[in-house]
């Protein structure tokens, strides 16, 4: 009797589902190329992983961001979990593609706060959250701000971390026909509360892949004086307030920024090294 012939596509999506587990995301996405069977048992993984991602684990996102010139006199900003928008609506069946465009939604908020706070009315006053000033002089068509995510994880004594794993670090350029733009729309009542990523609130630390994104709300600052005279193609001084509205951060470069992590913390299990403090 011929031995029977056997091949990966005779065995059982539970045990093809274990195999794939054993891979990080990195290896494991492309494996969805490997025909349509795969494609879809490498999303029900895919799946599950960012389900567990988004529920952080004892680790937690920081964020710097500042005016190259105001490094070291701004605080650096804890974010507060606020949801991944439309996956438990997705579910363990979703397309691949769909998983690709969910984020997760932060709230920034200074250390000294409470965690999990919302912006509204509290003992009488509107609770503002932290912002920045930007001045731009009548010559300056735009400014900068040095954006700088990490996720950590809380050490054993407050402000300590055990591992630290960068999710981006790059510069913004906001321009001053955008704050113009912005502020104009917060004068006029005509700025929403918005979950949308292609809203024009959210700027962007790369265009192209829109990784990671910041909601501002542009305040402009009227006490600033117009000057009298200036040159029909120049633009006044002006200056504006950035209010943090949302840290945006594509889900899939979150679980690889938490895989990252958790690799750090296998690697340093048993030793007391301090990687970062806070």
């Amino acid at each position: 009797m011929a031995p029977s012939q056997l091949s990966i596509g005779s065995l059982p999506n539970e045990i093809i589902i274990q195999v794939l587990s054993s891979f990080e995301t990195r290896s494991l996405l492309p494996l969805a190329a490997v025909c349509r069977r795969f494609y879809g048992l490498v999303g029900r993984v895919h799946y599950s992983r960012l389900v567990e991602a988004s529920r952080l684990q004892s680790h937690q996102v920081i964020l710097e961001c500042y005016h190259p010139s105001e490094k070291l006199s701004t605080p650096s900003l804890h974010c507060d979990f606020l949801g991944v928008d439309g996956l438990v609506e997705a579910g363990d069946d979703a397309d691949l593609r769909e998983l690709n465009n969910l984020y997760v939604r932060f709230r920034p908020y200074l250390g000294d706060e409470q965690p999990g706070a919302i912006f509204g009315e509290a003992a009488g006053s509107i609770m503002r959250g932290p912002s920045h000033d930007i001045y731009l002089d009548s010559d300056e068509p735009f400014s900068q701000l040095c954006t700088i995510t990490n996720l950590v994880k809380i050490g054993p004594r407050r402000g300590l971390f055990s591992s630290i794993a960068n999710i981006t670090d790059t510069v913004i350029r906001v321009k001053r026909d955008w704050l113009k733009s912005e502020a104009a729309k917060v004068a006029g009542m005509q700025q929403r509360a918005s979950k949308s990523v292609d809203d024009t609130s959210v700027l962007w630390t790369n265009d192209s892949t829109k990784t990671v994104g910041l909601r501002f709300k542009v305040v402009q600052d009227q006490s600033v004086p117009t000057p009298i005279l200036f040159g029909r193609d120049e633009e006044p001084s002006v200056s504006y307030s950035l209010e943090y509205q949302e840290l945006l951060i594509r889900a899939n470069w979150l679980l690889l920024s938490f895989e990252t992590a958790e690799a750090q913390q296998v690697t340093h299990a048993g030793k007391a090294v301090v990687i970062a403090s806070f």
